[in-house]
C-alpha cells in the first residue's frame, strides 16, 4: 500500500501545482500588471451615461400588453348585442307582397369610440326598384344608431369589432 501512495501524492502534487500554474498563467495573461499605482486606479471606468432619451425610456412603464381576443362566446355576444341594437333603430320598410324577402348587408367600419369611421357601404343593394325603401331603411337605422354606445366589456377587443357586416333580416326585426 505504501509504494500506491507515494505514486497517487505524487500525481496529487503535480496537478496542483500544474492547476495552480494554469491559473497564475492565465491570470497573467488576461490582468493588467501591477504598476505600482493605488488599486482605485486599476478599477474599470465607470461605462459612460446613456442619453436623456434612453433614460426616460428605461424609467416609463412597460407598454400595455396587446388584450386578448374575444372567446367565441364573447363574440357571440356581442355580434347578438350588435343586432339588437340596429334592429331597436330600424323602422323596415314594407316589402311588395309579391317579391321575395331582401335581406340588406351593410358594411361598418368603426372608431374605437363606436362612432362610424367612414359611410356605411350597402354591400348587397336591391335590383328591384321595390325593394330600394328597404334599402333606404336600413341606411337610416345605420345613422340613427351613430355613434354606438359600445359596452364596455367589449372595448378591449376594438381590433375584432373595427369592421362589420350586419345583415338586416325583416324576419328577424318582426320577432
Amino acid at each position: 500500500m505504501r509504494i500506491l501512495s507515494r505514486p497517487i501524492t505524487a500525481l496529487i502534487v503535480i496537478a496542483v501545482a500544474a492547476g495552480a500554474y494554469g491559473y497564475q498563467h492565465l491570470s497573467r495573461r488576461h490582468a493588467p500588471r501591477s504598476t505600482g499605482a493605488p488599486k482605485a486606479a486599476m478599477a474599470p471606468p465607470e461605462p459612460p451615461a446613456p442619453p436623456p432619451a434612453i433614460v426616460a425610456a428605461r424609467t416609463e412603464a412597460p407598454p400595455a400588453e396587446r388584450p386578448a381576443r374575444m372567446t367565441p362566446a364573447q363574440e357571440a355576444g356581442f355580434d347578438a348585442w350588435l343586432v339588437k341594437t340596429y334592429l331597436q333603430c330600424w323602422k323596415p320598410a314594407r316589402q311588395p307582397a309579391d317579391s321575395d324577402v331582401y335581406v340588406a348587408q351593410v358594411r361598418l367600419a368603426y372608431n374605437p369610440d363606436g362612432s362610424l369611421m367612414k359611410p356605411a357601404k350597402l354591400v348587397n343593394p336591391p335590383s328591384d326598384p321595390a325593394l330600394k325603401p328597404e334599402a333606404k331603411s336600413v341606411m337610416a337605422a345605420v345613422e340613427n344608431c351613430n355613434p354606438l354606445p359600445v359596452p364596455a366589456q367589449y372595448r378591449p377587443f376594438y381590433a375584432q369589432w373595427k369592421t362589420k357586416t350586419i345583415h338586416f333580416d325583416p324576419q328577424v326585426a318582426a320577432r
